[in-house]
């Protein structure tokens, strides 16, 4: 008669629960890597935005005064704002002088 031994479950959940741990491990470091380029990235847009900004209020100024002289009768004024329309883009005569 042949005798059975007993079947440990032990080294395969083991090898399973070291597994997972190992596979948590590597998802946390690529997820911090991949947080620091993002953090990188949005560093060395701020300038670029920031000029950006910067362009569009001196863009709406310049639209805004525009729009004032047009309504003061200036007919070139009148010209420019008239094409502006005619193409879709709105003024808004109260914007902020740039800074």
């Amino acid at each position: 008669m042949s005798e059975q031994k007993p079947v440990s479950l032990f080294v395969p959940v083991l090898l399973i629960a070291l597994a997972v741990v190992v596979w948590s491990g590597f998802q946390a470091s690529q997820l911090y890597q991949e947080r620091a380029n993002l953090s990188s990235l949005r560093t060395g847009q701020e300038a670029t935005f920031s000029n950006a900004e910067k362009m569009r209020r001196q863009l709406d100024s310049l639209a805004a005064g525009t729009q004032q002289l047009a309504s003061a009768g200036n007919k070139n004024a009148q010209a420019v704002v008239n094409a502006l329309q005619q193409r879709g883009i709105t003024i808004n005569p109260e914007a902020k002088k740039p800074q």
